[in-house]
């Protein structure tokens, strides 16, 4: 079994970039910080270069997979239809050869299309791919905020990345 790890920077900065991303929802844009919550976690990464190819990636699959799950949700409530929707979504994010992007991609897709409790999916749709892109910010926000110790460093030139 292994020993317990202590608390890290990376780890509080991803609890502050998630607090502030919920705060956000709940009090300013008075939504569900749900989405949010998922583009701060997935934008704190380890250095800032890294961090914001993260939440480019983040932010790509929830627009296709947004997008796509408008499209298909207010066209079609047809079960079948709304599952073939994962293919125009997979072949978008190929095409911009962004594989890493396909399950997060369809997952909001998935969103969009079977949790849309409303009547106009659209909203529903562009509700979930701006509170992906705020929490996205949160997080790249904080992440240059509070820096990696390792990343001052590099940044000073006395080390160099390996």
């Amino acid at each position: 079994m292994k020993k317990f790890t202590p608390i890290g920077k990376r780890t509080l900065k991803t609890a502050i970039a998630v607090i502030l991303s919920a705060l956000t929802m709940e009090y300013i844009i008075k939504d569900t910080p749900f989405f949010a919550c998922i583009g701060a976690v997935a934008s704190v990464e380890r250095t800032m270069k890294k961090s914001i190819e993260a939440a480019f990636i983040r932010n790509l699959a929830t627009a296709i997979g947004g997008v796509v799950g408008i499209v298909f949700s207010i066209s079609t409530s047809n079960t079948i239809l709304l599952g073939l929707g994962v293919i125009p979504v997979i072949c978008v994010l190929n095409l911009f050869k962004k594989h890493e992007s396909i399950v997060p991609g369809c997952i909001v897709f998935f969103a969009v299309v079977y949790l849309n409790d409303t009547d106009t999916g659209w909203i529903y749709g562009i509700r979930r791919i701006s509170e992906t892109f705020i929490g996205s910010m949160i997080g790249l926000i904080i992440n240059n905020i509070i820096k990696n110790p390792i990343e001052e460093i590099e940044v000073k030139g006395e080390i160099k990345p390996a």
